[in-house]
C-alpha cells in the first residue's frame, strides 16, 4: 500500500474508457441512512455543500502556497500533477477536513465504531491528465458469483472522501465511477465497463464531497481544458489496518499547534485512544 491510499497493483491491462460519459445523479437532499445504503449498493455517496465558497477559496489558496514551484510538478508527456501528502501531524488547519458530521455518520454506519484516518493528500492536476479504471485497495478477492449473491454484504474496510474545489465539467477531467462495480471483487482487467455499465462522471459543485469505497472501480476522464482541477483526499480505514503516520498518542512526533487544536473526536480518528 502506498501513502496515497493505493495498492501497488490496481488494474491490469488497458482499462481506459473511450466512449460517452453519462453523469451520476446529483442528490436533491442528503440522508444518512440512504447514503449508508448507497455505499453498500452502489459503492459511493455524495455530500452536497460541505464547504462554502469561502472555505473552497481558502483551501485552494492553501494548496497553491504549499509545496514547491509549479515547474517541478510538470510531468513530461503527461500533465501537471501536484500531489502533496496531508500533514496532519504539523498543520492544525487540516484537522477540519477529517470529521464533517455527515461523513463520520456514514462511516460509522459502514464500518462501525473502530475506524480512523490513515492518510490524505492535496491534489492538483492539469491538461492531459487521464486515468484508467482501477481499485484503490482490495481487502480480499472473492469469486464473482459469491460477491454478487444478494445475501452477501461485502464489508467496507477503506473509503476515501474527495473534496472537490471546482464546479466540475467534463472537460476538466472529473472522477468517474462504475456504480456497483465493487461487486466484481477484483481489479479491472482490460475492461472499461462492468456488466454493461460504463463509467459515470462525478459531476459535483465546488465544496461538495464524494465518499467511495476502495474496491469500487473508478477513474478520471481526460482533462482537455486549460484549467487545473483541485481536490483534497481523506483516506479512512478500519482500525485493523495500519496508518501512514504515527498515532497521535505518540505526542512527541506531533506539533504543539496540532496538539492544542485537536478535538477529542479528532484525536480518536488520529489514533488516541488506540483502537482494539
Amino acid at each position: 500500500m502506498r501513502p496515497t491510499g493505493h495498492n501497488e497493483v490496481r488494474s491490469i491491462g488497458d482499462t481506459v474508457y473511450r466512449g460517452d460519459i453519462p453523469n451520476l445523479p446529483y442528490p436533491e437532499a442528503f440522508d444518512v441512512a440512504r447514503a449508508i445504503d448507497g455505499m453498500h449498493e452502489e459503492g459511493y455517496c455524495i455530500f452536497p455543500g460541505v464547504l462554502d465558497a469561502e472555505g473552497v477559496r481558502k483551501l485552494r489558496d492553501k494548496i497553491d502556497h504549499s509545496g514547491g514551484p509549479d515547474e517541478q510538478y510538470e510531468v513530461m508527456n503527461w500533465c501537471f500533477n501536484k500531489q502533496l501528502q496531508s500533514d496532519y501531524m504539523s498543520d492544525p488547519e487540516m484537522l477540519q477536513y477529517i470529521d464533517p458530521p455527515d461523513v463520520i455518520a456514514v462511516l460509522q454506519g459502514c464500518m462501525g465504531e473502530f475506524f480512523q484516518v490513515v492518510g490524505g493528500s492535496l491534489w492538483v492536476t492539469g491538461r492531459g491528465r487521464q486515468m484508467g479504471l482501477h481499485v484503490d485497495f482490495l481487502p480480499f478477492p472473492l469469486p464473482e458469483d459469491v460477491a454478487n449473491d444478494p445475501r452477501i454484504t461485502i464489508p467496507i474496510f477503506m473509503a476515501t472522501a474527495h473534496y472537490y474545489l471546482d464546479d466540475l465539467t467534463l472537460d476538466l477531467g472529473p472522477t468517474t465511477i462504475i456504480p456497483g462495480s465493487h461487486r466484481a471483487a477484483r481489479p479491472p482487467e482490460n475492461e472499461s465497463s462492468y456488466k454493461g455499465v460504463v463509467p459515470h462522471a462525478v459531476m459535483l459543485k465546488a465544496g461538495d464531497v464524494c465518499l467511495f469505497r476502495s474496491d469500487l472501480w473508478h477513474a478520471a476522464a481526460m482533462n482537455t481544458s486549460e484549467r487545473r482541477r483541485y481536490m483534497v483526499q481523506v483516506h479512512y480505514a478500519h482500525s485493523t489496518m495500519g496508518k501512514w503516520f504515527p498515532q497521535i498518542e505518540f505526542e512527541k512526533y506531533w506539533s504543539d499547534e496540532v496538539l492544542a487544536a485537536v478535538s477529542p473526536p479528532q484525536r480518536r480518528l488520529l489514533g488516541k485512544p488506540r483502537h482494539p
